[in-house]
């Protein structure tokens, strides 16, 4: 017997529904942990998810098909560097079986912007006893069978308007087989996402052993409110499905529906549901402002380094002997020339993306203590530690990974800086 139902299935809410599964590389906040779960690094603060789904209503013989789903899911930068989630899914079969999933995700970043995912599991299937499965060989040895599955993702975001995402499932292939081994095939995910001022495109292929599937979805997004999705999926054996969706944002609560018809592969259904709501502990954000934001902050953290460069290019000059600066007087002007080329770039681009209301962020977080605003970078000196640059700057030596992170690459093993660097404040 082969159990490609829900330990399967990389959709378990109803927005990636509606886009037809095309979620690898989109942050699905708490419905991240089926589709990839490095992307739970973009997280910006705690999220609860609830799903029902009536899976292939109107089947012939009358079969019901549920799903229910919960996940929860949100940073834990004061406990480990990057965001965690678990969850719950549930798919059952009118009461003769079911397939339980329980899972934990950890995401973190690795190394120079990109994040990676883990999502430990524990699947389980089940059957009801009765005159049928009484009689079959194939439960002797009893009616369920559990076992331990894992995910890795990757998630890597080069630029605010851009995704890649890459996802591997169930990469320990348990064995979820009564009698005989029915190991789980591991699923191989890759997807990329694009947004726009108001849209988002997603697009995917996945491929579990002999079986593939490309899907491509899309989201547009309207008065900061409302959104409406669809989504194409389809792979071998003639297997097609079309989704619809739409959402609706209010306040902290988000309400979300999809519909899912097959074209191909499965006849005789009304196609499935799913009805989801979520609520946001913290700021109210979407991907949409998220990816204005970061677009404007990327500028203004790009200028601010800039000018800082420029500034320790300047103070050598000033403070350089005659004669051992002279050789080198040249080679430092023409570097400053070129960064205040650059610096009026940077002013260009942050003017630009301040005159659009998209990059202005819905609410903006009170700064734990007053910093001045321009202070984007530092220079490390003589004698500096990444804890005496957080005592310096933020008041606090304990906050140092909050730097280290900040300038993966930069710093060196252990946490070793030199003097000159120029350092990203986050």
């Amino acid at each position: 017997m082969n159990s490609y139902a829900l330990f399967t299935d990389s959709a378990c809410g109803a927005r990636a529904t509606a886009m037809g599964g095309a979620f690898t590389a989109v942050p699905g906040g708490a419905e991240a942990m089926c589709s990839n779960p490095a992307s739970l690094l973009e997280t910006s603060s705690p999220e609860l998810t609830a799903v029902y789904g009536r899976l292939y209503s109107g089947l012939t013989d009358d079969s019901k098909i549920g799903q229910g789903y919960f996940g929860f899911a949100g940073p834990v930068k004061r406990y480990l560097p990057g965001a965690a989630g678990f969850s719950w899914n549930d798919t059952r079969l009118s009461e003769a079986y079911s397939e339980t999933t329980f899972s934990v995700s950890y995401a973190t970043a690795v190394y120079r912007g990109v994040g990676a995912g883990v999502t430990l599991k524990y699947l389980r299937r089940a059957y009801v006893s009765d005159g049928y499965t009484e009689l079959d060989p194939v439960f002797s040895g009893g009616y369920s069978k559990s076992g331990f599955g894992a995910d890795l993702g990757f998630f890597y975001r080069p630029q605010p308007r851009y995704a890649l995402g890459l996802a591997f499932k169930n990469i320990n292939k348990p064995d979820m087989g009564l009698a005989d081994a029915d190991r789980l095939p591991m699923e191989i995910r890759a997807g990329a996402s694009y947004v726009m001022r108001t849209s988002l495109l997603g697009l995917d292929a996945s491929f579990a052993g002999s079986d593939y599937t490309v899907a491509a979805g899309a989201e547009y997004s309207f008065q900061r409110r409302y959104a409406m999705r669809m989504g194409l999926a389809a792979g071998n054996d003639s297997r097609r499905n079309i989704n619809l969706g739409l959402g609706g944002r209010f306040g902290l609560a988000e309400f979300d529906y999809s519909f899912s018809l097959p074209i191909g592969g499965i006849s005789g259904t009304m196609g499935s549901h799913r009805l989801a709501f979520s609520f946001r502990f913290g700021p109210e954000a979407d991907v949409f402002a998220v990816s204005e934001a970061a677009e404007l902050r990327k500028a203004q953290e790009r200028a601010a380094m800039q000018e800082e460069k420029i500034r320790a290019l300047e103070q050598r000059l000033g403070t350089g002997s005659p004669d051992a600066a002279a050789p080198a007087q040249p080679d430092i002007l023409k570097q400053i020339e070129q960064l205040k080329t650059e610096l009026e770039k940077s002013r260009t681009q942050i003017e630009a993306a301040k005159a659009r209301p998209e990059a202005k962020p819905a609410v903006k977080p009170a700064p734990a203590k007053p910093q001045p605003a321009s202070r984007r970078s530092y220079v490390v000196r003589d004698g500096d530690t990444l804890e005496s640059i957080a005592n310096a700057v933020y008041g606090d030596p304990e906050r140092w990974p909050e730097i280290y992170r900040a300038n993966t690459g930069v710093v060196g093993r252990g946490g070793e800086v030199k003097p000159g660097q120029v350092l990203r404040l986050p």
